[in-house]
């Protein structure tokens, strides 16, 4: 019986483990929205207006544009992707360093 009272003490004692707060789940959450957003707008932007440049009115070139367009927006998202995620990486580090002092 001591025994097991013990037990039950030590891991009584040991406590819960945090659960996370609102604002842990919501920023990753909001950032997910934000470069979802971004690679959505710098995809569809670009190759939008080369598909307007290949229209017959202007250019009459009819996949050239659309495609420089869609080259053009897959670089602009790639590298948007990559500051955004070094950004919130770097944040993320200061929060735990600042999660360790207290």
């Amino acid at each position: 019986m001591t025994l097991i009272q013990g037990v039950t003490c030590n891991i009584v004692g040991q406590g819960k483990p945090e659960k996370p707060t609102s604002k842990e789940w919501v920023r990753p959450l909001g950032f997910l929205f934000t470069v979802g957003w971004y690679i959505a707008l710098s995809l569809v932007i670009p190759t939008g207006i080369g598909y307007w440049l290949d229209r017959p009115d202007r250019f009459d070139s009819h996949p050239l544009f659309t495609l420089i367009g869609f080259g053009m927006g897959t670089v602009i998202a790639f590298y948007g992707l990559y500051r955004m995620l070094r950004r919130f990486q770097r944040e993320q580090k200061e929060l735990e360093k600042d999660k360790e002092l207290k």
